[in-house]
């Protein structure tokens, strides 16, 4: 059946509001969760949210120039984008530039600035496996041999972020190359194996570093290790408690009072749920949703392998990233430091996902039977 002429333009249209949603929800949210620290730390209660605001609309007039660049162009990008990301990553480990925070060395700060190669990273391996498995010569269900190139990068990337150490990121980027290959084709024996693998990683991850047991037994077990590594978790559960049905009101929350941790960034969904409550929450979690099922059908609307892979990878990690993040919130997961898309306060994070955005928008409008004489 042919589509609709303007349905890739409904769903760009649709996509992009929800972003823009997001993001004004985050912009509010920061600034009622971060003001005070800002006031005493950088004398601005205006200092997180300017920032987030600045970045955000650098963002956007990215996404405005992708929908005038050729989707080849893009393409072409993958390989300088993928070794840029390998090198900023490398870097993080030189004196002088890294920038560490709460003990891991994930930042670089250059001329002044700083900003976390692991977001670019996210990108530039999205669009490798998509120009890979995209390529005729692969084919995972009769030549599985033909994964090693995919591996490999994944491996590079999962050893710069374990030396860092960022835990977390490494599994985000397991399971987006994971969905891929096995979208790609590849036998459920090989996924099985991986997966087998990926177990025996976390466990030895474990065993090397303590507090990520730590981690788990307080994730089991919050109340009772408080004083240790439930604190986090048990102030993240005050704050939707405290907020119930309606919340509190904007501005009103308790724990973001130097209660929870991190509550403009990695926690900002319980700030959400305390001062807006259950039905703030829901909005939120709606807007993710709304944006899975919308990346679904951008990639439904896909003809060519490549653009199919790409729409379909990209839509997913923002999803993946956003379940951890709201898993975390809510006390369903580990607590691992990592941004909700669009709303938690990240620079890095925010030029990023909405670099993706920009790129899904373009796929959504190539798609069209009236843009097929365009540039694409």
């Amino acid at each position: 059946m042919e589509q609709p002429k303007n349905l890739g333009r409904f769903y760009r249209n649709a996509m992009l509001f929800t972003v823009l949603m997001l993001c004004c929800i985050g912009l509010l949210l920061i600034y009622t969760s971060s003001s005070i620290p800002a006031e005493i730390n950088f004398h601005d209660s205006l200092f997180f949210v300017r920032r987030q605001a600045s970045f955000a609309l650098v963002g956007f007039a990215a996404i405005a120039v992708l929908q005038w660049l050729p989707l080849r162009l893009i393409e072409k990008f993958t390989l300088p984008l993928l070794f840029l990301s390998i090198l900023l990553l490398a870097m993080t480990f030189i004196p002088g530039l890294q920038h560490k925070a709460n003990g891991a060395a994930r930042w670089l700060k250059i001329f002044g600035v700083s900003f976390q190669p692991t977001e670019i990273g996210k990108l530039a391996l999205i669009l490798f496996l998509a120009k890979n498995l995209s390529r005729p010569s692969v084919r995972l269900d009769k030549n599985p041999q033909t994964i090693i190139p995919n591996l490999f990068v994944l491996g590079v990337f999962a050893s710069f972020l374990m030396l860092q150490p960022d835990f977390g990121s490494t599994m985000v980027y397991a399971s987006i190359s994971i969905l891929m290959l096995y979208v790609a084709g590849l036998p459920y024996r090989y996924i099985l194996g991986a997966l087998t693998v990926g177990v025996v990683a976390v466990i030895a991850a474990i065993i090397h570093a303590p507090y990520r047991l730590a981690r788990i037994t307080s994730f089991l077990n919050p109340w009772e290790t408080i004083q240790t590594g439930g604190f986090q978790i048990v102030q993240s559960y005050l704050g939707f408690h405290n907020g119930g049905i309606w919340g509190l009101g904007l501005g009103e929350s308790r724990q973001k009072l130097f209660f929870l941790p991190e509550a403009h960034t990695d926690f900002i969904l319980s700030v959400i749920g305390e001062e807006t409550g259950l039905i703030g929450v829901f909005l939120v979690v709606s807007c993710f949703a709304y944006l899975a099922w919308l990346g679904s059908k951008i990639t439904a609307l896909q003809t060519e392998s490549y653009r199919k892979f790409l729409a379909m990878g990209l839509s997913s990690l923002i999803s993946i990233q956003a379940i951890v993040n709201m898993g975390v919130a809510m006390g369903l997961l580990p607590t691992k430091g990592m941004s909700l898309p669009f709303v938690s306060f990240g620079s890095s994070s925010l030029l990023s996902f909405l670099l993706m955005v920009g790129i899904l928008a373009k796929l959504a409008i190539s798609a069209e039977p009236n843009h097929a004489k365009g540039p694409s």
